[in-house]
């Protein structure tokens, strides 16, 4: 069961349903990934979830930024599990 604070749950899969990017982390839109880890930035206001490609093995985070619009803080708006 995903944390109170993390809507992913480690190990399941999603697809990108558009492109995500800040600084060096890039998720692209139609790929599959692997949700792995969650964590929280006291001093910058951020949320950071990790995820593996499932083509690469690239490991990229997104990250939400708690001044950020509600509806870029949507994980539904970003992805979409897999079953």
């Amino acid at each position: 069961m995903p944390d109170s604070s993390c809507p992913f749950e480690k190990g399941k899969h999603y697809r990108i349903l558009q492109d995500i990017s800040h600084l060096n982390h890039h998720l692209r839109k139609g790929s599959d990934v692997i949700f792995k880890a969650y964590g929280y930035d006291f001093k910058f206001g951020v949320k950071r979830y990790w995820f593996d490609n499932t083509e690469n093995a690239e490991s990229n985070a997104w990250h939400v930024f708690d001044s950020a619009p509600e509806e870029l803080q949507l994980w539904q708006n970003y992805f979409s599990e897999i079953k």
